[in-house]
């Protein structure tokens, strides 16, 4: 029971820092695994082993997200990071996702992201307790809409 209540509390810890649109100085582009940097251990209680996904976002080209589709497992995270000045913004597909990815999304409030209006701004998308299954996304803003997907892999079991 004390190990849910843990679970509960860092999801919703997470949940709380997912609308806040985090400035981040020097973000590397391309690198699909790292550990949360300091802001992120501070800001959403992330601890150096976990693992964070990038997927980085320029404005105004066709294939403007880096990477496309990112693979991940369940109690990862995701940040979308912008490279340029262009407004952008993520929404989840809820007429692809499955119910319970929904629910999931829904319950953690991070079917959508705030407007990233800056260099650097990022969403970061907590996976902890995330359904397996592919969680297909919209980028939207200056340019034209991009089109991606999160990919949660199943758990393997022993």
């Amino acid at each position: 029971m004390r190990r849910r209540e843990e679970l509960l509390t860092r999801i919703r810890v997470a949940a709380a820092g997912l609308a806040v649109t985090l400035l981040v100085v020097g973000c590397g582009g391309g690198e699909s695994d790292l550990p949360p940097d300091g802001r992120l251990q501070r800001e959403l209680g992330l601890r150096p082993s976990d693992r964070v996904h990038q997927v980085v976002l320029h404005g105004g080209m066709p294939g403007s997200l880096d990477p496309i589709e990112a693979t991940v497992a369940p109690g990862d995270y995701l940040q979308f990071v912008t490279a340029d000045s262009w407004i952008h913004e993520i929404s989840f597909d809820v007429d692809s996702l499955t119910a319970s990815g929904v629910t999931f999304m829904d319950d953690l409030d991070q079917l959508a992201s705030p407007p990233l209006v800056s260099r650097g701004s990022r969403f970061v998308v907590s996976l902890v307790g995330a359904p397996p299954g592919r969680y297909p996304y919209l980028v939207l803003g200056n340019g034209a809409p991009k089109r991606g997907a999160i990919v949660v892999e199943a758990l393997e079991t022993p």
